[in-house]
This record gives structure tokens, sequence and C-alpha cells, in this order.
């Protein structure tokens, strides 16, 4: 694997912009998980007899 200081600068900024993500993604667990919810609930509900 190669370096950090070989990578090019757009190499670079991909890694940095994938840990911005994911430490948002961190931050922000709780909203992600009760949107998929209401998502998934849409899907899996009974029909109404």
């Amino acid at each position: 694997m190669r370096k950090l200081k070989d990578l090019s600068l757009n190499e670079k900024l991909m890694i940095s912009f994938v840990i911005i993500l994911l430490i948002a993604t961190a931050l922000n667990w709780s909203n992600i998980y009760k949107g998929m919810q209401k998502g998934f609930d849409i899907h899996t509900e009974q029909p109404a007899k």
C-alpha cells in the first residue's frame, strides 16, 4: 500500500471526504436509523382488513 505522501491530490481529497462522511454518519446515526425504520415500515406493515 502506498504511503499518504505518495498519493495524488484527488486521492487524498477522496480519502478525507470518506472519513468526513463516516464521522457525520456516526454522529447522526439515531436520525438515520429512524428514517430507515420509517422507510421499511411502509413495506413491512400488515394490510388493513
